[in-house]
């Protein structure tokens, strides 16, 4: 393309373009042939025309750099033919010189000058004059044509800048974007590497404190107190970056049925009760004039609410005032999370929901909240704005949700508190670690269930076809006989149709989701198992579904 721009147009350029002819219009054969040998050197071809009608056909045919054309004819006349001429468009501007042998008066001279003739020659024509007068104007046109050459040369050359300057610009664009993908991704990295390494210090400072208190030590409940605090939060950045994950794969789902807005209120102060508590702030939640029934995924809901409770705490100073509320505007409901913080700034404003975005690295987190929040109320038909009057000034995020058939949602609604738990139920603990499987065991017993137990998938095995159960628990990383054998080989070798295998791993892709459930498996826990997650797994034994399309 540089080269290209670099050419400049020259004279030379002309030797590609076929030189125009000269129309030489006379009803005397004799005069033609006169004209034809007086520009025979001129190095045009000339084209002859024995009347009027039949020179307007010849420039229907071909360009002309000149017409010589005599005035007297029968028929059309020399005057008539120009005006004819000059009426059309592409012939408008074509040289015209008149040749006469009759007329020298001032008014047909002055009516062929009126009719676009460059020039009046009166026979008998002085060859030598108008081989001169004519390469006067084929020159002319010669140069006409080079102008017009060099126009649509220079036009080519500046849509080939134009092209130029937007590749450059694309290019520029692009190596910014990518240089700010990388900044991003690399403050992304550093903060996951410390937000990580937060939750485990005090973890494992825990478990040392455990072994050196004894059972009945004061500071045993603070010790249990910080691991749990911290074991969620280590958690929460997991199932951020999953989600995101997911969502930007397009591999989640939401299951939208009617959900009573105040629940999802409750249930996402609860989840930042301890948040709260440890930086002093007041959570005040207004109270709903009317019952607001949306059309939502009760649990994406109350995640969209959580991160923008966690976003409040987060960037708001100590001692400071949050305010949750939720109103019906029309066809919406609308859901506030106000606070006294530190604000946004009007160029931050533009970019927070991005990903990996923070506007202060001290608020904790990994910059995926806020971008979980738009996705999610995206995939329910929402939206969700910030604003803020500045740095220091607080902020406000306002969440859009469409509104339920309220109706329709008093026979559809069925809390979840209110379902009907499971019975004693006989399952199998295969798991290859024993603090897991020990502890998860202990779990399951706690809730009145008998509990078998295996190191590995052998004898996990041999438990299942021995005990028959009704649930197995089912680790999938395990030395041997891995998790996804263990299931093809119960699928295969028993009729207890009735059994659920449930997986608990550590592998949380979609990809390993979809090959436990191509193995055999009904339910997907990835670990740490959260005992709701349990719960929700066992209750589902009941009614026969699964946790398919449903992030556990």
């Amino acid at each position: 393309m540089s080269a290209q721009i670099g050419a400049a147009p020259t004279r030379g350029d002309m030797k590609h373009v076929t030189p125009a002819d000269i129309l030489v219009v006379d009803d005397n054969k004799s005069n033609l042939a006169a004209i034809e040998v007086a520009l025979g050197d001129l190095g045009r071809r000339l084209v002859k025309a024995q009347s009027g009608a039949e020179a307007l056909r010849k420039l229907l045919e071909h360009d002309f750099a000149l017409i010589i054309l005599d005035v007297q004819m029968p028929g059309m006349d020399g005057f008539e033919t120009a005006r004819l001429i000059r009426g059309r468009k592409r012939s408008r501007h074509v040289p015209i010189i008149f040749v006469t042998a009759y007329t020298r008066e001032d008014r047909d001279i002055l009516q062929g000058y009126r009719l676009g003739a460059v020039d009046f020659l009166f026979k008998p024509i002085v060859p030598e004059v108008l081989r001169a007068k004519a390469e006067v104007f084929v020159d002319l046109q010669d140069r006409t044509t080079e102008v017009q050459l060099q126009a649509e040369r220079l036009r080519e050359l500046e849509r080939l800048e134009a092209e130029r300057r937007i590749v450059v610009e694309r290019e520029r664009w692009e190596a910014e974007r990518l240089r700010q993908e990388s900044r991003n991704k690399d403050q992304f990295l550093a903060v996951l590497a410390h937000e990580l390494r937060n939750p485990l210090s005090p973890i494992v400072t825990g478990i040392k404190l455990l072994e050196k208190y004894g059972r009945e030590h004061d500071g045993l409940n603070r010790v249990r107190e910080m691991m749990d605090r911290q074991s969620a939060h280590l958690i929460r950045l997991i199932d951020d970056l999953l989600d995101v994950a997911r969502i930007s794969s397009g591999k989640i789902n939401v299951e939208i049925k009617h959900v009573d807005v105040s629940e999802s209120l409750k249930q996402a102060a609860d989840s930042v009760e301890s948040l709260l508590a440890e930086k002093e702030h007041k959570l005040t939640i207004a109270p709903i004039a009317e019952a607001i029934t949306v059309a939502a995924d009760a649990d994406r809901l109350t995640q969209v609410i959580s991160n923008l409770l966690n976003n409040a705490v987060r960037y708001t100073d100590k001692g400071g005032r949050i305010e949750l509320s939720c109103e019906r505007d029309g066809d919406e409901a609308v859901i506030r999370v106000t606070d006294n913080g530190q604000g946004i700034s009007e160029e931050m404003r533009e970019k927070i929901f991005e990903q990996f975005v923070q506007g202060d690295t001290r608020g904790r987190g990994l910059g995926l909240g806020l971008a979980l929040v738009q996705r999610l109320v995206a995939m329910h038909g929402g939206r969700v704005r910030a604003d803020s009057a500045g740095l220091g000034r607080g902020s406000t995020f306002t969440v859009w949700i469409p509104l339920a058939d309220t109706a329709a949602a008093k026979v559809a609604k069925q809390p979840r508190e209110a379902r009907e738990e499971t019975g004693p139920l006989k399952i199998v603990l295969i798991e290859d670690e024993a603090d897991i499987r020990d502890s998860v065991a202990a779990l399951l017993e706690s809730w009145g269930h008998t509990v078998k137990a295996a190191p590995d998938g052998d004898h996990g095995v041999e438990l299942i076809f021995s005990h028959k159960p009704d649930v197995a628990i089912i680790d999938i990383a395990m030395p041997g006989m891995d998790g996804y054998m263990v299931a093809r080989k119960v699928r295969e070798q028993t009729d207890h149709d009735g059994m659920r295998l449930i997986a608990m791993t550590g592998f949380g892709r979609d990809e390993d989701r979809e090959r436990a459930f191509e193995a055999g498996f009904n339910e997907h826990i990835t670990k740490p198992a959260q005992p709701e997650a349990l719960r929700g797994a066992l209750r589902r034994y009941k009614d026969g579904s699964s946790n398919r399309g449903i992030s556990a």
